[in-house]
Parts: structure tokens; sequence; C-alpha cells
């Protein structure tokens, strides 16, 4: 585990190590390193920004990085690894969007190399293509959603907005 250099810092980083059990430990310093640098740069920019939304960042950081390294079959029949378009796709939607709408969602790889992002809250989810996301939600019995939307992070994220609520 990295040397901290304050007692808020040892505090913050065990909690950083504690989500990451079972990576390797030179995964797990790169993603506290990246993981402290990013929060940084939020908590300056919004002072309601607590532990919550930390754990979900992190939480999906942590899922992410276990998913890429599915291989072939890995569902014990013919399912495909993550794409790397999806895998980029959605690391670029993990730096950009507002983190307090990650709180609530969970990831997981889907059969296709597409990754679905599902609520927690709700009964609704997306599914991340390489160039295109599709969503569903399903309120009071009514399913809605649309389908080829072409992938864009802020796009993407109006929809988390949406179905996260």
């Amino acid at each position: 585990m990295p040397t901290p250099t304050t007692y808020s810092e040892t505090t913050e980083t065990n909690i950083y190590w504690n989500l990451l059990k079972g990576l390797s430990n030179n995964v797990k310093t790169q993603l506290v390193r990246k993981l402290k640098k990013s929060l940084l740069v939020k908590q300056d920019k919004d002072e309601s920004y607590d532990e919550t939304v930390q754990v979900a960042y992190f939480e999906l950081l942590k899922k992410l990085n276990t998913y890429k390294n599915y291989t072939a079959g890995w569902d014990g029949e013919n399912a495909v690894p993550l794409s790397k378009k999806v895998i980029q796709n959605f690391n670029l939607v993990l730096e950009h969007i507002d983190r307090r709408l990650l709180v609530g969602l969970t990831i997981y790889p889907e059969i296709n190399g597409s990754l679905l992002v599902d609520s927690q809250k709700r009964e609704a989810g997306i599914s991340l293509g390489e160039t295109h996301f599709s969503y569903y939600e399903i309120e009071n019995g009514v399913v809605s959603g649309e389908d080829k939307i072409p992938f864009s992070v802020d796009e993407f994220s109006r929809i988390v907005t949406q179905i996260n609520r």
C-alpha cells in the first residue's frame, strides 16, 4: 500500500484500498491515485460532495476493471469480452459526468460485448455499445425507452439523470 502523508490521507486511502480487494497492488495504487486526483478537482467545484459519491464512483471503476479482463466465453457459453471501445466510452462517462448521478448505479457485462448500466433506484437501465446506446425504464407498469442513440457523454449523462432520479 502507498505510504500516506497525513492521518486523514491514511483513513481515506484505507477506505479506497478496502474497496479494491482482489486487485493487484499495482492496479490498486493506480486507481487510488486516479480517484484521489479526480475527487480533489470535483471537491473544489462542489462542496456537496460526500463519501457516498466517492464510493459509488470507485465501485464502478472496480467493476469495470474486473469486467475488462473477461475473456471469450466468460459466461460458460459464447459470451464475448467487453469491447475496448465500450470500456473507453464508459471511462469517458466516469471522467466527465456529475458523479452524484452515479449513486445507485451498477454495471454488468452483456454477452454481446456491451455494458449494462443498471439503476438500483428504479426499474431502468442503459445498454452501452461502441457507437450507440439504448435505454429502458418501467414506471407504473409502462415500459418506455429509446434505441440506438449515438453515444456522447452529454447525451449519456442526460439519460442517466432521467433514469436514476
